[in-house]
């Protein structure tokens, strides 16, 4: 899988023109274009150096039982591997009714980016991080400068108008039996059910047979609502439904189904309608940001 996968992307990028060395930079990373500063932190925190301060182009300063990796053992262990810079780690296996070792995992994944009961000051004004387990050379704690540990923080949040979940396998967008497993907008909650109830699978409501005239067993039956074909996108209701399993547009008094007349898009008319309502017409004040206070002295 590693062999795999050290072949396919560097010739995936290649196809797709982003190859450093057969195109222009900027155009091949528009994020050392559009943000340099932000692009240069990634860079650095991927080789563990600094890009800031009188420190930059240094690697990060470590302390530990520091060995010589050169002279150690390549394994990393049974189901590991390392190809040409690509890493596979397939230690990891979760049986499929194992909900404890799921909730485990899932709570490693979710763990905050630093611990402060692991970070100190040292007489110095620089800090300390402990590591929780020591590294393969013997690395115990890295230190930074005050700035510096800002610099890999930085390094941590997602980047810039990118996607936060991405969804691999049947579960990708383009998988083919996708439908099987994930209701599409067509099987969501009806005015009645998206509260109360349950949406319907697709594999369901395809599988359940269609009215037909019962005088005429020849004629087609008209197609199902799960197996009409929707637009590429969703109304404001429609995802609500998908979302919070909630039908925006049913009436709360009488259970009728709701129809918009008008947007209103007008500050000034907006304000006259919901005044008359007795309903506020401005938003809350937003209130100063909180400083951040670290638990020791630096000084």
């Amino acid at each position: 899988m590693a062999e795999m996968l050290a072949e396919r992307i560097p010739s995936l990028l290649r196809r797709r023109g982003m190859d450093p060395r057969q195109s222009d930079a900027e155009e091949s990373d528009p994020l050392s274009r559009d943000q340099p500063w932000l692009a240069e932190v990634y860079a650095a925190s991927v080789c563990g150096r600094v890009a800031t301060g009188p420190n930059a182009g240094r690697r990060v300063a470590v302390s530990g039982d520091v060995v010589d990796t050169e002279s150690m053992s390549k394994s990393g262990g049974e189901r590991c591997a390392s190809v040409s810079g690509f890493s596979l780690h397939a230690n990891v296996a979760i049986a499929a009714r194992d909900r404890a070792r799921l909730e485990r995992l899932c709570k490693y994944a979710g763990r905050p980016p630093l611990s402060m009961e692991r970070l100190e000051a040292l007489p110095d004004g620089r800090l300390r991080y402990g590591l929780k387990t020591p590294w393969r050379d013997g690395t115990t704690h890295v230190v930074f400068e005050p700035v510096e540990l800002i610099e890999k923080l930085c390094a941590l949040v997602p980047t810039p108008r990118a996607h936060m979940v991405r969804y691999h396998g049947l579960l990708g967008p383009a998988a083919a039996w996708r439908s099987l497993i994930v209701p599409n907008c067509n099987s969501m909650p009806s005015a009645g059910a998206a509260v109360g109830g349950t949406a319907t699978p697709v594999s369901e409501a395809a599988a359940a047979p269609t009215k037909t005239d019962s005088t005429d067993a020849t004629k087609t039956s008209k197609p199902s609502i799960a197996q009409q074909p929707h637009s590429r996108n969703y109304t404001w209701s429609e995802l609500m439904a998908r979302v919070f399993a909630a039908d925006v547009l049913s009436c709360e008094k009488c259970g009728g189904k709701l129809r918009i007349l008008a947007t209103i898009r007008a500050p000034e008319i907006a304000r006259k309608i919901l005044g008359h309502l007795g309903l506020p017409s401005r938003p809350p004040p937003v209130a100063h940001a909180n400083v951040l206070e670290l638990p020791f002295d630096p000084a």
